[in-house]
């Protein structure tokens, strides 16, 4: 991490506290206040961010929350919005936005943030202010998980279940509270008008959480025993079989969910609109490399106009061409795309197929 705003994390953590199921409510009461802040909720067994207007709160039912698998929406949708105006010609632009604090993210969604979405919003040729202003204007609450479901493979993307350390603060689990890591400054800042409502962790809580956290990577073994090929990039490179795409594709219908749902796909497209008869206006919108006619150029020609090479173009980005340039993978391995396939594609077999 080498933008502005992650220079200030100091790399240990500053204070561990304990909080009680019961005083968590208690502490969103407070935040909100001065501050947005989304919290998780279950609606039909899957976990969602929901705005805290004031409703009553149950300790119990956020514990649970926070226990489960990531929530459904990625946490790139505070910062990237699916259509958003972005310059108008002539003037100044300016947006109200307000400060936040959103608090479950698990590591799979701050990884798809500090890996992949700083990258190319704050360390391109060129800067996005308003991805900037939001990235500063909100603390990171990330939530150990606890119970990785069958669809998770962070383990063989380099990620673990737990410990975020690029969020301001990580909260793990006891039976009867949370631990709260506090990382940075701004974590810091956030709860220290607050610790009266905290205890100091005790070492049975930590060695509690910490049990949790090995039963956690243990199970994510068990889910994924296998390891990706060291020459990964090189196998997708050189992957130009149409067979072999033809028949990875086998089941899809072109739904595009799985690029909706991902954290790390970040392709986007401008356009202006007139405003008027003399102005205009210019708004993005966020591309998907499944649409037809996404690279799609003016005469109407497109090189990837027959879907399996989209298909390919996919994998070649999170795969290949996003590891030479940041040797990272643009991939956290959430397993969203795989709940979300209504053919039943699983990105891992793709993967270990290759």
């Amino acid at each position: 991490m080498t933008n502005g705003i992650l220079k200030s994390i100091i790399f240990y953590i500053m204070s561990v506290k304990f909080l009680s199921i019961k005083n968590l409510p208690l502490l969103i009461q407070r935040l909100s206040e001065k501050l947005n802040v989304y919290y998780p909720v279950k609606i039909n067994g899957a976990v969602h961010y929901r705005l805290y207007r004031g409703e009553e709160l149950d300790g119990v039912e956020i514990y649970s929350a926070l226990c489960s698998v990531r929530p459904v929406q990625p946490l790139k949708d505070f910062f990237i919005t699916q259509r958003e105006r972005v310059a108008k010609f002539k003037g100044i632009l300016k947006k109200d936005i307000k400060k936040s604090v959103i608090i479950g993210a698990k590591n799979c969604d701050i990884r798809s943030i500090s890996e992949i979405q700083d990258k190319v919003y704050l360390e391109g040729v060129v800067e996005d202010p308003f991805y900037r202003e939001r990235r500063e204007n909100t603390v990171l609450v990330s939530a150990d998980c606890p119970e990785p479901a069958d669809t998770c493979f962070c383990n063989i993307m380099g990620g673990k279940p737990y410990g975020a350390v690029d969020s301001d603060i990580n909260i793990s689990f006891s039976e009867k509270g949370y631990v709260f890591d506090v990382i940075t400054k701004k974590g810091e800042d956030l709860l220290s008008p607050f610790y009266a409502l905290f205890e100091d962790a005790k070492a049975s809580v930590i060695r509690e959480r910490d049990e949790k956290r090995k039963k956690a990577e243990g199970k994510l073994k068990e889910i994924n025993p296998k390891k990706l090929y060291k020459n990964l990039p090189d196998r997708v490179k050189y992957m130009h079989s149409a067979e072999f795409w033809n028949r990875t594709m086998e089941g899809c219908v072109d739904c595009q969910a799985c690029e909706r749902v991902c954290p790390t796909c970040y392709c986007f497209l401008l356009y202006d609109v007139p405003v008027g008869e003399k102005s205009f206006e210019r708004v993005r919108v966020l591309d998907y490399c499944y649409h037809a006619s996404y690279a799609r150029v003016g005469g109407g020609l497109n090189p990837l106009s027959v879907f399996s090479k989209r298909l390919r173009n996919r994998f070649e980005c999170k795969f290949y061409s996003f590891f030479e340039n940041h040797k990272v993978y643009a991939c956290t391995g959430c397993g969203r795309c795989i709940e979300a396939c209504m053919g039943k594609i699983d990105i891992r077999k793709v993967l270990f197929a290759l």
